[in-house]
């Protein structure tokens, strides 16, 4: 391991007790002495915090629902080359916040690390914000994931069963029981949930390897090596150089959802080395199963365009390639399997981020939502489950509003992982501590880099993407249906006409 690899997380001073100038992080945005101090259990392995990591972003099982942008700028080279692009990008801008997470290892994750390196006269300010604009994008990704399991589950009864029709207040129902479930599996049983995402991790390797295989010997005709790799086609409707950069943008959905192991911290041994191993394999290992994933399925695609304008592109995939429907019933379990499990794992991350900032009093009733139960935050848990109840109502009362909500998951993320980047380049990086995980002399041209790819990327994120058209499809974090409908904000309409 590199030099400045060094394991001193026993007598880290940021591990967990104490922090700035020695007082307890708790008290800090407040100022309130009289919150409880309580402390979450070690209760996870690293290999628990990797599953927990890994099945999180899961590259290649989340994007398996957003290929129709990518495809529709540049089918099979703009979907690999922008894949590889953007894990490069996700790559420098998630190297930069391991080392921050080693140096500031908390369950409370990129508001603890910007009250660390922010100047004192806005710290609070600072970390409050990003307290919050986290908690607003794990409710946004959590609410994206759970509505595709529960959608995936009524579609696939409106597969089976001629006579149902899926109705939006279904849809939200089920959503609501499916939260209802993981709060209360969240909740009481933390260390099975650690167990189970071990368990998931495996499947979901074991899956990719199944889902190539299966492609690749089913099908019959196998497109050309030009095709996949040389062939740049651009339907979308915008120019190739604006083709290419939103092509790019929604392929960073990939490798969505880095800061997970953060809010472990305080639940699994040596934070200032396990947590950004288990960030940096998830990059590594997300690059690798998407890009091959991707290069398999686009060896077997028949009709690009068909995959382009489908609801489910993923089943498209799947039905072109094997023709079967008890097939494509199959791998949709296998695909809603996998996403309730990312929904779990918010759960467990919004839970711990709002216990946290409640012993900063930086939520309201924080007295209240900083006591642990089962050596759980339960409390904090219960009110993740009401703010995901009432977005769920956005789907109901208003399509339009619900998806510019959703949107906001890959743009609030990395704002909330770059701003300690963006402070450390005018701050210095002398604010650092000893820390496990040190970039050394790289450090300062990374977090650069690093906070200049998301001021570019953001620009686009949100972007009006507007033209004429005859179908919309939104890229949510962890990849959510298409949905035809006349949308604003950053809905993507494709298919001119």
């Amino acid at each position: 391991m590199d030099n400045n690899v060094r394991h001193t997380a026993e007598d880290h001073k940021s591990d967990l007790e104490t922090s700035y100038q020695g007082r307890p992080l708790e008290k800090q945005i407040s100022g309130d002495s009289q919150f409880a101090t309580e402390h979450l259990e070690k209760r996870y392995s690293l290999l628990s915090v990797v599953a927990f990591a890994f099945t999180t972003t899961n590259s290649w099982v989340a994007f398996a629902s957003g290929l129709a942008v990518p495809l529709a700028c540049g089918r099979g080279p703009g979907i690999i080359y922008g894949l590889i692009v953007g894990g490069i990008v996700m790559a420098v801008i998630g190297i930069g916040f391991a080392e921050l997470a080693s140096a500031f290892p908390s369950a409370g994750g990129q508001y603890h690390i910007v009250y660390m390196v922010f100047p004192r006269s806005v710290r609070r300010v600072a970390s409050f914000f990003t307290g919050w604009v986290t908690i607003i994008y794990i409710m946004a990704a959590l609410a994206s994931c759970n509505f595709f399991v529960a959608s995936s589950i009524l579609d696939l009864v409106a597969l089976w069963t001629d006579t149902y029709t899926v109705e939006s207040w279904h849809t939200y129902l089920l959503h609501v029981a499916l939260c209802l479930v993981a709060f209360l599996a969240t909740s009481r049983f933390p260390r099975v949930i650690g167990q189970l995402g071990v368990a998931i991790f495996f499947l979901s390797l074991t899956g990719f390897v199944a889902s190539m295989v299966t492609l690749l010997a089913v099908a019959k005709d196998k497109q050309p090596g030009d095709a996949v790799f040389r062939n740049y086609e651009n339907v979308s409707g915008w120019s190739d150089g604006w083709a290419m950069i939103i092509g790019i943008t929604s392929c960073l959905w990939a490798y969505s959802g880095v800061d997970g192991p953060t809010h472990l911290a305080e639940e699994v041994p040596n934070p200032s080395r396990n947590v950004p191993i288990a960030i940096c394999l998830t990059i590594g290992i997300g690059i690798v199963t998407v890009l091959a994933w991707i290069i398999s399925l686009m060896f077997v695609v028949k009709d690009i365009d068909a995959i382009i304008e489908s609801t489910v592109p993923i089943l498209e995939v799947y039905n072109q390639a094997l023709g079967s429907k008890v097939a494509t019933t199959i791998w949709s379990v296998y695909y809603m399997v996998m996403f309730y499990e990312i929904v779990l794992n918010l759960f467990i991350f919004g839970g711990r981020t709002i216990w946290s900032l409640s012993r900063d009093g930086g939520v309201p009733c924080s007295r209240y939502f900083s006591h642990l139960q089962w050596a759980s935050p339960v409390r904090a848990i219960a009110l993740m489950l009401l703010l995901e109840v009432i977005v769920g109502i956005l789907y109901i009362v208003s399509e339009a509003a619900y998806s510019s909500f959703i949107n906001l998951t890959l743009f609030a993320l990395n704002i909330t992982i770059a701003l300690p980047q963006a402070a450390l380049l005018f701050r210095g990086r002398g604010c650092l501590p000893e820390r496990a995980f040190s970039l050394g002399k790289y450090g300062p041209v990374i977090n650069l880099v690093a906070t200049l790819f998301v001021i570019f990327f953001l620009n686009y994120v949100l972007f009006p993407y507007v033209h004429a058209c005859h179908c919309v499809f939104d890229e949510l974090f962890g990849g959510c249906y298409g949905r035809c409908a006349d949308r604003s904000g950053s809905s993507m309409v494709w298919g001119t006409e």
